[in-house]
């Protein structure tokens, strides 16, 4: 192994804990530039993302076996410390020997005033990892934030919003390997011919429960190395924003404005589904997320319009023009966690602003529906908050719209679906 990696996992921790660097994002960065070979690549993400995911277990433990006061020790010797325990307690991949030595060399470079007490905390925790389930055996939800490695804030919401048995069911599913889902881009292959191609260059796959046409790769990882990607012949959407956009019903020839639009994936699918005839324009704010959607769109072959906007305002030209709106908010993103591990670091004040916004998003949006159209308002959030009352309180100002079956919080399933909240309103003609 490269003895580097340890070093490169450090450095994204530093950058994740102290800077607030998005998991993701820095994941990427780093096996983009780093030459890292495909074992090394695998052993970065498995210890970067898992000590992120297993942090707020790992520091109650830590608190439980340090001499000295956890929250008091340096911010390196913390992540050197929840490295090592990661390793020890969380994988195996690594003897327990071999993650204690190589914590001790890397604590050599980064905290070498700290080198003993490392190996020591770690060398204890070793001994004692028999115990280590009692001492996580709490009652409520106490229990669960440990167990799972969730903030206990986060915990009550859960329970509050949707029963203590659900929670259990989201901790559960947001702690498993998230899925790698297609859609189908219909406009050059159709479903039964991909999946012909995919059976004969063996990538193992199956059609999700949660969205017709949803197709979930079972072998693979990077959508670039699937047969097909090169070509166009589909795009990474999960299989709850595939039910979303489904919901939305996009027909051909329709005008669709997807107001919050970057990655650009409901563009995506809206532009398949209107076909040629249709036309759609994705507006987002930061214009440099718009290239996002340019670039994708040339891949996939397909025609739409871009514009820079802060869609918390209307464009006056396109009011009452719109047979389809998308307005897929800014939100908290509880709802996908298992690809975004970092959100579990998150206090409850980051969030705060966002129904605020959100409802003036939705308000602006609202004034391009055409009579008799339809907006879909959607988050990957579980929250009511930033969900079903935002739209019943939309509702309830507007009496012009009304909603067009029921709102859908769709729950995330482990390796099969996000975390997704759907709800469609269409406007009286």
């Amino acid at each position: 192994m490269n003895e580097n990696v340890r070093a490169l996992v450090f450095r994204s921790l530093q950058k994740t804990f102290q800077n607030r660097a998005f998991s993701n994002l820095e994941s990427d960065s780093v096996l983009k530039n780093a030459a890292l070979s495909p074992k090394d690549r695998a052993f970065y993400t498995a210890l970067y993302l898992g000590v992120i995911e297993k942090k707020i277990t790992i520091d109650y433990l830590l608190s439980r076996f340090c001499s000295l006061p956890f929250p008091e020790l340096d911010e390196n010797v913390k992540i050197l410390l929840e490295m090592g325990v990661f390793q020890i307690l969380f994988w195996d991949r690594v003897p327990d020997r071999a993650a204690i030595f190589e914590s001790g060399e890397l604590a050599k470079k980064k905290a070498p005033r700290a080198q003993g007490f490392v190996n020591a905390v770690l060398r204890k925790i070793a001994a004692e990892k028999e115990t280590i389930p009692a001492l996580l055996d709490f009652p409520g939800k106490k229990g669960l934030s440990l167990r799972y490695s969730y903030p206990k804030w986060l915990v009550s919401l859960w329970i509050d919003a949707y029963g203590k048995e659900k929670c259990e069911a989201i901790l559960k599913a947001q702690n498993q390997k998230a899925a790698l889902t297609l859609r189908v881009n219909t406009q050059r292959i159709s479903q039964t011919e991909l999946e012909d191609k995919f059976l004969q260059n063996g990538v193992a796959f199956h059609r999700n429960a949660v969205c017709e046409g949803a197709l979930t790769i079972e072998n693979k990882s990077d959508p670039t190395a699937i047969p097909g990607f090169a070509e166009g012949l589909f795009f990474v959407q999960d299989a709850a924003a595939q039910r979303a956009m489904a919901k939305l019903a996009v027909q051909k020839g329709d005008f669709v404005i997807d107001v919050c639009a970057a990655p650009g994936g409901k563009s995506f699918s809206a532009a398949i589904d209107a076909g040629p005839a249709g036309k759609v324009i994705s507006l987002e704010l930061h214009a440099n997320r718009l290239e996002l959607i340019r670039e994708g769109a040339r891949q996939l072959g397909l025609s739409l319009e871009t514009g820079e906007n802060d869609s918390t305002f209307a464009i006056p030209r396109f009011e009452n023009r719109a047979d389809r709106v998308i307005c897929d908010v800014p939100c908290s993103g509880y709802g996908v966690i298992a690809k975004k591990c970092d959100i579990r670091l998150k206090q409850p004040e980051d969030s705060a602003g966002l129904p605020e916004i959100q409802y003036k998003i939705l308000a602006a949006s609202a004034q391009y529906v055409k009579p008799g159209g339809k907006l879909l308002y959607a988050t990957c959030t579980l929250n009511p908050q930033e969900n079903e009352e935002i739209s019943s309180a939309f509702l309830a100002g507007h009496p012009e719209f009304e909603r067009c079956g029921e709102a859908e919080t769709i729950f995330p399933r482990g390796g099969e679906n996000d975390g997704f909240f759907a709800d469609v309103l269409e406007r009286k003609r």
